[in-house]
């Protein structure tokens, strides 16, 4: 089974697109955890309304606002996940309808997949978030009706790009400017890297830091096909702490770390001692 984590923040309209798109797929055998960074009333009421649709395949945790902490966030929602695979996606990203099929498809030990991601216009994901555009169910046409609008290629739509999961010759797949905001891994490589690392706060990096260690161990990149490229709704722009997160990329590079410092096992440990009656903190 594949477990999809949806991360989000504060962008309830957003989080309602994604899950409808999730709950328009091809095939069921998979499960939700929104994994929220912060407590929300809108985001729950969201949640809310989908667990009818979704029954005990939708989960949703939060934890407490106090900066951005989606690795975090990320860590949690993989120690409560039952699936063999976990994808994590971008509460803000909306996949295509045959998403969770491709995932399923070329889930294997050994590989972990990343995919491009479309950049909508501002007047586009009004037109998701307002009306009800059906983003998810675009193909060439609809991209060829909306190119002017949208920033990516067309042969994000296509099969042309043959950097695929399990192929065995030629180079890794690589998404454009390392964006890795979408990775999906099997449980126990994410587990033998510890998980993301948690001292990534503020925006960005974590992802990244988790495809070099992933590389590091022996897990190669492939994209899972046409079918996982994503729609990214716009919103302002978040990179305010940009660039703040450099120093521990280069040491995860310089290192060839492999498993993250705080990650999932201290995670747990802090959990565990939150839990402890008399324990000092």
């Amino acid at each position: 089974m594949i477990s999809v984590v949806v991360s989000t923040y504060a962008y309830p309209r957003a989080l309602d697109a994604v899950l409808g798109a999730l709950c328009a797929q091809s095939e069921s055998a998979f499960e939700v955890i929104v994994s929220e960074d912060g407590r929300n009333r809108e985001t729950a009421d969201v949640v809310t309304a989908w667990r009818s649709r979704f029954g005990d395949r939708l989960t949703h945790l939060c934890q407490d606002d106090v900066g951005f902490r989606v690795a975090r966030a990320r860590n949690r929602a993989a120690r409560v996940s039952r699936g063999s695979h976990l994808a994590f996606l971008d509460g803000d990203c909306v996949p295509r309808r045959h998403f969770v099929r491709a995932l399923r498809r070329d889930a294997r030990s050994g590989w972990f997949g990343a995919t491009y991601r479309y950049e909508l216009s501002e007047d586009i994901t009004a037109e998701v978030l307002r009306r009800g555009e059906r983003v998810h169910r675009w193909g060439m046409l609809a991209y060829v009706r909306n190119r002017r609008r949208i920033r990516g290629y067309p042969q994000w739509l296509t099969v042309r790009d043959r950097r695929r999961v399990g192929t065995t010759r030629g180079e890794d797949f690589v998404p454009p400017y390392e964006n890795y905001g979408f990775l999906v891994v099997g449980r126990t490589d994410f587990e033998a890297v510890n998980g993301y690392d948690m001292r990534y706060e503020g925006w960005g990096g974590e992802d990244v830091d988790l495809a070099y260690r992933l590389r590091h161990l022996g897990v190669r990149c492939g994209w899972p096909g046409p079918d996982t490229t994503l729609f990214h709704l716009w919103h302002p722009s978040r990179k305010d702490t940009e660039r703040r997160y450099l120093t521990l990329l280069r040491a995860c590079q310089a290192e060839r770390r492999v498993e993250a410092p705080v990650g999932l096992r201290e995670l747990d440990a802090e959990e565990r001692a939150a839990v402890t009656p008399g324990r000092k903190r």
